[in-house]
C-alpha cells in the first residue's frame, strides 16, 4: 500500500505544482491593487490624455507628477502627455470667468406713513373693484355692453369722492416714489464708428419707409393691373436700397463684435 499511494502522490504532483495560487498575485507583474489607496488609476488622468497602454512591462517605477508607482511604460506615456500639455499651455488655461453683472440699485424703504399710505390705497381700490364687479354681475348672465356701460357710471357717479380721494392719494404715493427713485448706473457710449454706421442704417431705413408710405398713396384708387405695376417698380427702384440697408447693418454688426469688453460692460 506505501508504493501505491508513493505512485499516486508522484503522478500528481506536476499538476499541483504545475498551477500558481489564485489568490497570491504572479511575481514580476503589476499588482491590480496599485491602483488603490492613491495608485495610479486611468480616472485620474486627464480625460484628454486618453487611455493609459493596455500592455506595460513588468517592473515597478515611480510615475512622474503625483500619480504614484507604475510601470516604466505608463511613466513614459505619462511623460509623454506632460510634454504635449507643456507645448500646448492654452489647452490647459482655465476659462476666464464670465463678467459679473451690475448689482441693481437698491430700492429705499418707505417710510411707515408712506407705508400706510400704500396699504390704505390697495385696501379702498381692492373694495372699488370687487364692489363694481357685484353691481354687474346683479345684471344676470351676459348682459350689453349699454347695460354695463350705465352701471359702471352710476357706480362712480356713487363712490365719485372716494375715487378723488384715491387720486390724491396715489398722486402722494407716486411723488414720494419719484424723489426718492434710485440712481441707475448711465449706459455706456458707444464709441464714433458704431454711431456713424448706426446713423448710416437709420437713414437707409427711413428713406424706405418713406418711399413705401409714398407707394400706398400712390395705389389708392388704382386698379388691380395698375396697382401690380407700381408694385413692380417700386421694387426694382429700392433695389439699390435694400443693398445698401444690407451692406450698413452687416459693418454694423461687424463693428460691434470687434468691440472688447471689458468689466461688466461693453465700451
Amino acid at each position: 500500500m506505501k508504493y501505491i499511494t508513493l505512485i499516486i502522490t508522484f503522478l500528481l504532483a506536476p499538476d499541483l505544482m504545475g498551477k500558481p495560487d489564485s489568490r497570491q498575485p504572479q511575481q514580476g507583474k503589476p499588482d491590480p491593487r496599485q491602483f488603490e489607496q492613491g495608485k495610479p488609476d486611468s480616472r485620474q488622468f486627464p480625460r484628454h490624455w486618453g487611455r493609459p497602454p493596455e500592455i506595460q512591462t513588468r517592473d515597478m517605477v515611480k510615475l512622474p507628477g503625483k500619480f504614484g508607482m507604475g510601470s516604466s511604460t505608463l511613466a513614459n506615456w505619462i511623460r509623454e502627455n506632460l510634454k504635449k500639455d507643456a507645448e500646448k499651455p492654452e489647452t490647459n488655461k482655465p476659462k476666464p470667468k464670465p463678467p459679473e453683472k451690475p448689482v441693481p440699485p437698491i430700492v429705499p424703504i418707505p417710510p411707515v406713513e408712506v407705508k400706510e399710505k400704500m396699504d390704505e390705497y390697495k385696501a379702498t381700490q381692492k373694495d372699488l373693484q370687487s364692489g363694481l364687479v357685484e353691481k354687474i354681475k346683479e345684471l344676470g348672465k351676459k348682459p350689453t355692453k349699454e347695460a354695463v356701460r350705465k352701471v359702471v357710471e352710476k357706480y362712480r357717479k356713487e363712490n365719485a369722492k372716494t375715487i378723488n380721494s384715491q387720486k390724491e392719494l396715489g398722486k402722494e404715493i407716486y411723488d414720494w416714489q419719484k424723489e426718492n427713485r434710485p440712481e441707475r448706473p448711465k449706459k455706456p457710449e458707444p464709441p464714433e464708428e458704431v454711431k456713424k454706421k448706426l446713423e448710416e442704417v437709420k437713414l437707409v431705413k427711413s428713406t424706405l419707409e418713406a418711399a413705401r408710405k409714398s407707394l400706398q398713396q400712390d395705389l389708392k384708387g388704382k386698379s388691380k393691373e395698375d396697382q401690380k405695376e407700381l408694385i413692380e417698380a417700386f421694387k426694382e427702384s429700392q433695389k439699390q436700397k435694400h443693398e445698401e440697408l444690407k451692406t450698413a447693418q452687416k459693418e454694423l454688426q461687424k463693428q460691434i463684435r470687434e468691440i472688447k469688453q471689458t468689466g461688466d460692460r461693453r465700451q
